[in-house]
């Protein structure tokens, strides 16, 4: 269960994204509905680096139906300080291949987590006691996170682990900062994902802006830790300095050492320039509500860049 495909993207995704999802196993989709959670952090990606392909997306529905002609695929994500999803799910496209699929009689739907009914889970973790999730995420479900190859600020990398982060309902997530890797680790394991994919296809320096790193590859596998420490690798970091990965495979969600099928890191591996350590120290520390302004002169930062 801990492999961990590499697949170079030649031509159609979808096709690329089944001989990646071959190599480590196939979709188990006795649950439903089928969640997929892509990485979407802003309303608008004229580059094309800052939210999991759109494209992606659609081949993950794709291959679902697939497998499942009458599966009932909802694309999930939820507000944050930086988009409202239903403008991001509109301008981003998510809208009008949700028409294309309900066209087409399947049953394809965007939701908002931030707008559904949530639930307090008790929860032993290392920063919550007790976390509140959108009901959806807790009721028998397939859980698809489709993530991003980025640098980030704060945790170095955005893989599947952070991904999984904007599953809180919250829109201002920036209070969990200053805990961040422990928070990431918490919801982890309160909703962990049934399949794990990256969009390596473009990756980024930064999370919103910055400079894109064409990379070429889907990576797959089941435990997210495993997921993320390939992707660290081929990124050019090492994954036991990455906190929030080495938390989380000592909490069972994968291990740093996996399997890896397909393309060999190193014939695939584009060094990513790591993150400002400074930028790091200030943006686990500036306080939650100031953290948005804080946010937009980074930005600003970045685009003088």
């Amino acid at each position: 269960m801990g492999t961990v495909s590499v697949t170079r993207v030649r031509g159609d995704v979808t096709e690329s994204l089944r001989r990646s999802i071959s190599l480590v196993g196939s979709l188990n989709l006795s649950k439903v509905p089928v969640l997929i959670k892509p990485n979407i952090c802003t309303e608008t990606d004229d580059s094309g680096g800052a939210n999991t392909s759109i494209n992606v997306t659609r081949a993950v529905i794709e291959e679902v139906l697939r497998y499942e002609r009458r599966a009932e695929v909802r694309i999930i994500e939820s507000d944050s300080f930086a988009k409202r999803i239903e403008r991001a799910f509109e301008k981003l496209g998510y809208r009008q291949l949700e028409d294309e699929y309900q066209a087409r009689n399947c049953e394809v739907s965007l939701v908002n987590l931030s707008k559904e009914p949530a639930v307090t889970l008790p929860l032993n973790g290392l920063y919550f006691k007790e976390i509140e999730l959108p009901r959806i995420l807790l009721e028998p479900r397939y859980l698809i996170s489709a993530a991003k190859a980025k640098t980030h600020q704060i945790t170095r990398i955005t893989g599947v682990l952070k991904n999984q982060f904007g599953c809180l309902p919250e829109r201002n997530k920036a209070v969990y900062h200053r805990h961040i890797d422990e928070v990431v680790v918490d919801v982890n394991k309160a909703i962990r994902p049934d399949l794990c994919i990256v969009d390596g296809i473009v990756g980024m320096e930064g999370v919103y802006r910055g400079r894109l790193r064409k990379i070429g590859v889907l990576l797959c596998g089941y435990e997210p830790a495993s997921v993320d420490a390939t992707l660290s690798r081929l990124m050019g970091f090492d994954p036991s300095k990455i906190t929030h990965i080495g938390l989380a495979e000592k909490h069972g969600l994968g291990n740093t050492n996996p399997q890896v099928v397909g393309e060999k890191v190193e014939s695939v591996r584009v060094k990513f320039q790591e993150p400002s350590r400074l930028v790091a120290t200030l943006g686990r520390n500036v306080p939650g509500a100031l953290f948005p302004t804080f946010s937009s002169m980074y930005r600003r930062f970045l685009r003088r860049g």
